[in-house]
């Protein structure tokens, strides 16, 4: 399964899937071994039509905020990412969505194919600029390996579409590479057809796993913070719609060991709770320990050195922390300097302990 979103969607709809089904394409793309296919291109798109959204948003934000202090008298500042802070984000979360992703350079033999077809007025071409973008996208995705199965999802209606359908010299076109295709406006009737096309895929069981594997999915899904426990939590995410013989209650045995299973996970979760806003107080409080410095000091206060590695890692994958090889950086400073405040006094007891 390789998923393809154009910005619309990425950007503008699902906030970089944040919201809006983007969550559910998230965990459906786990639960497959699915793809988001990102070419060179698209990658760019993504990166520029987020900063222009987010700029649209940073002025309405700026007037209401304006409005605010001339209200209330206050002279507080709000500041509001600039653009170097809103590309260095956009980055951070495609780095985050890394394993999920199927990028694609862009060639010189990609951008032949696809000054050619613009010229020929082959769709998806169109007279704007952005018509020789959706050429780059389009000649990219006609290079995926032979077999694939694809779902393209674009509000680009004259590009892609006769009416709601792919245009079907393009189906014909991918078909002839190899390739079977079906185009898309709304993300949630790609997430049906998805859902569909793997009738015999366990949403419930693949949330199980997702807690023991300690809740990367969700971290991907949310919003970073300073607990990743609350990030992690499955059971905020609509699930997708499933059949009838997938929603009906489970029995007998079958019910009894979903009950244990899920004691079982539970259970299991309970070791990390916490661990992820001390672990960033300790990175913080510390300044720039190496690791080997920081697992050491949390093992002193009986966090095994596994354990605080596998957190680490997730705090990374989030975005939370920055991993240079030897050492691990916050990324937000100030939320950051609010962890470090909550183990200061722990950190100074087991240094004034220390040999």
């Amino acid at each position: 399964m390789i998923v393809v979103c154009d910005t619309n969607v990425f950007v503008r709809e699902t906030h970089l899937l944040r919201k809006k089904g983007g969550p559910q394409l998230i965990k459906l793309l786990h639960a497959t071994k699915g793809k988001l296919f990102v070419p060179g291109a698209l990658k760019t798109e993504y990166v520029e039509q987020t900063r222009i959204a987010a700029g649209e948003e940073r002025s309405k934000a700026s007037a209401a905020i304006g409005n605010f202090r001339t209200l209330v008298g206050s002279a507080d500042g709000y500041p509001l990412l600039g653009d170097d802070a809103v590309d260095q984000r956009t980055l951070q979360r495609l780095l985050a969505l890394e394993t999920l992703v199927l990028s694609s350079p862009m060639t010189n033999d990609v951008l032949v194919a696809a000054g050619e077809r613009s010229l020929q007025k082959k769709r998806p071409t169109s007279k704007s600029d952005h018509g020789y973008k959706d050429c780059l996208i389009w000649e990219s995705v006609l290079r995926l390996p032979a077999g694939s199965r694809v779902y393209l999802i674009s509000r680009d209606g004259r590009a892609f579409f006769d009416g709601d359908q792919l245009a079907q010299e393009l189906v014909d076109e991918a078909s002839a590479r190899g390739l079977t295709i079906s185009g898309y406006k709304e993300l949630n009737q790609a997430l049906q057809e998805m859902q569909a096309d793997t009738p015999a895929l366990d949403l419930a069981a693949v949330e199980a796993i997702e807690l023991v594997e300690g809740g990367v999915e969700s971290d991907l899904t949310g919003e970073t913070s300073l607990s990743m426990s609350a990030a992690a939590s499955v059971s905020g995410l609509t699930p997708l719609p499933m059949s009838q013989e997938a929603t009906e209650p489970l029995t007998g045995g079958v019910e009894r060991a979903h009950q244990e299973l899920s004691t079982l996970l539970a259970s299991a979760q309970k070791e990390f709770e916490g661990l992820d806003e001390k672990i960033l107080g300790y990175i913080a409080y510390l300044g720039t320990p190496t690791k080997t410095e920081l697992f050491n000091l949390l093992s002193q206060s009986s966090v095994p050195i596994e354990v605080a590695r596998n957190v680490a890692e997730r705090l990374a994958i989030a975005g939370i922390i920055r991993d240079t090889g030897n050492h691990y950086l916050p990324s937000d400073v100030s939320a950051a300097d609010l962890a470090a405040e909550t183990v200061e006094t722990e950190i100074i007891k087991l240094l004034k302990e220390a040999p």
